[in-house]
């Protein structure tokens, strides 16, 4: 997820090109929607995190969901049906869901439950149960209801409907999930291990509006005044699922695979946009080329690449990632925030991460895939320019990953987590990791992470959930060496190794000053007047023999994330002189 911002001429030009240069404020008090004036609760904003042990019993086999948009009244009318299938015994049903909907009607296997055996008042729906569901049983729960969905507040960062008009005048409405979550739109469990294994979806609009959804088209019903439709999507991200109306128009392509399938490729853009449209789209086969060379399969090929246009700056929803920025071009040769989304095809809808605490799985990864593609499309100079913008954005003020279950909010929030630094350090991260184990074991990882396996192709891998500490373990296995000291410094710690240095006589000694004392057995470059010599630093600490006046450059070609005084110099000066600095 990400949102492009454009900086002063005193910070790097690269970062205007950086889709990930953006960081999302503290977290907000809860707001009333402009349309009901009914609270978002706190359960309601909470997206992910701690959940009741009965409803994370729950596995979600398949959503069948009908909305119908009423684009001047700003309201929907919604037929949610969730299989769901017990892991364990559960005594009662637990579902994340909006309370400010008028729930007309829910259904138990095709019964009605009466009102007073199911609760909602805070947003978590509760059911009761005449007895417990045996572990393996399966059940359907029909909610049937009415409302004003959530008005958010701040897309992307703070989500709900978004009811605004075209250009042209015509209606225009967008969902944006993140930041609230899927129970801003539907029941479910706003979980990231809550997502389902299938969703069929029903968008039904006025006539002369299109709805496009996630994964593959099924069909398109006119009936009167309205027009239904019809999407089927496999394994969608829990806030990943969106309602989107338009009177868009469909840019069409088959993108023929390196790996003998045919991808659809879809752009769903605006009347009066055409031009723009057909520039973006030619990105399309090149974003697809980049990733299934450099990583694997586009997990998605049996259903589509799709992108929509938005009134907002752009979510990574699975298969129909938002976009707006204007048709950016910048100096790199890619459209920023469309190759941003649609990294997160690969790190967020394939790669999910099991707990928010691991949002920088996401986010840091996907974040890394830019300067990579900018390595692809035009080589080092372009590489090395989007890794110092992004650089010079790293505040280093908390830990990347606390080692609890969080939430999203908790992850974003100022003082509690490490807010935007998921996106720049996450990545610098990678770089740093890449450098060290080299290429091909880097590979190797991101792609057991990504698909479980080695060698994916497309139908021998099914959709991940990951953790750090299984990330960890997997840069252990492939390699054959324990790196945790590396994750346990850039991860679970705030402040940046800082290399030490100081001369005696015609001695250059060096030692790595780490949080808490943590080894840190990172080898370091050293060009002595041009001449590059690697000090191992098996513990912590290097020496080598230089002459009196001798030139010396520590890590010369970059590849470590240190602490840098012309950085904190910086960024001090940015702070004092207001200079947009993101937030």
């Amino acid at each position: 997820m990400s949102t492009l911002r454009f900086y002063s001429a005193a910070t790097a030009i690269g970062l205007l090109a950086l889709s990930t240069a953006c960081t999302p404020g503290g977290a907000p008090d809860d707001t009333k929607t402009a349309a009901t004036g009914t609270a978002l609760t706190e359960q309601t904003r909470q997206q992910g995190g701690p959940k009741p042990p009965e409803q994370m019993a729950l596995s979600f086999e398949h959503l069948d969901l009908s909305l119908k948009a009423y684009p001047d009244q700003k309201r929907i009318e919604g037929d949610a049906k969730l299989s769901l299938r017990a892991t364990k015994a559960v005594p009662v049903l637990i579902l994340d869901f909006y309370p400010g909907y008028e729930v007309e009607g829910i259904y138990l296997d095709g019964i009605k439950v009466p009102p007073s055996d199911y609760t909602n008042p805070e947003g978590q729906l509760r059911i009761k149960l005449a007895k417990p569901l045996p572990a393996n049983a399966a059940t359907e729960v029909r909610v049937v209801y009415a409302g004003t969905p959530p008005v958010a507040k701040r897309p992307p960062w703070e989500g709900g409907v978004t009811w605004t008009k075209t250009p042209d005048g015509q209606p225009w409405i967008d969902t944006s999930l993140w930041g609230g979550g899927c129970d801003m739109l539907f029941p479910c469990i706003d979980h990231p291990l809550g997502k389902t294994a299938l969703a069929d979806l029903h968008y039904t609009v006025p006539k002369g509006l299109m709805a496009p959804g996630n994964g593959s088209f099924v069909s398109k019903v006119d009936e009167g005044n309205w027009t239904t439709w019809n999407w089927r999507a496999r394994s969608p991200h829990t806030y990943g699922i969106v309602l989107d109306v338009a009177p868009y128009k469909v840019m069409e392509g088959d993108y023929k695979s390196r790996f003998g399938n045919t991808i659809p490729m879809r752009f769903y853009y605006l009347p009066g946009e055409e031009k723009q449209a057909a520039e973006l789209f030619k990105e399309f086969p090149l974003a697809l080329d980049f990733f299934e060379s450099q990583i694997g399969p586009y997990p998605w090929a049996d259903q589509k690449m799709g992108v929509v246009r938005v009134p907002f700056s752009g979510l990574e929803n699975q298969t129909l990632n938002g976009y707006s920025i204007d048709y950016t071009k910048t100096m790199y040769g890619f459209d920023p925030l469309m190759h941003h989304e649609f990294s997160h095809e690969w790190f967020a809808n394939q790669l999910s991460n099991a707990n928010y605490d691991d949002l920088w799985l996401h986010e840091g990864i996907g974040s890394y895939m830019q300067p990579l593609l900018g390595k692809y499309l035009n080589g080092d100079i372009d590489y090395m320019s989007l890794l110092k913008a992004q650089r010079a954005i790293i505040r280093n003020e908390k830990p990347l990953v606390s080692g609890a279950e969080r939430s999203e909010k908790w992850v974003y929030a100022d003082p509690t987590g490490p807010r935007g630094d998921i996106y720049p350090k996450g990545s610098w991260v990678m770089h740093t990791l890449r450098m060290l184990i080299g290429d091909d074991d880097f590979y190797e990882v991101i792609r057991r992470v990504t698909y479980g396996r080695p060698d994916p192709k497309p139908g021998n891998f099914t959709p991940q959930f990951g953790t750090t500490k299984g990330f960890m373990q997997t840069v252990n296995q492939v390699t054959g060496k324990n790196y945790d000291w590396f994750f346990n410094v850039y991860l679970y710690r705030a402040q940046l190794p800082d290399l030490v240095s100081e001369r005696e006589g015609n001695t250059l000694k060096v030692r790595w000053q780490t949080p808490d004392n943590l080894p840190f057995p990172m080898p370091v470059d050293v060009a002595i007047d041009g001449k590059v010599v690697t000090l191992p630093m098996t513990d912590g600490r290097g020496e080598i023999t230089v002459a009196p006046l001798a030139t010396v450059t520590f890590d010369p070609h970059s590849k470590i994330l240190r602490q840098e005084d012309a950085i904190d110099r910086f960024q001090a000066w940015r702070k004092a002189h207001k200079d947009d600095e993101t937030r």
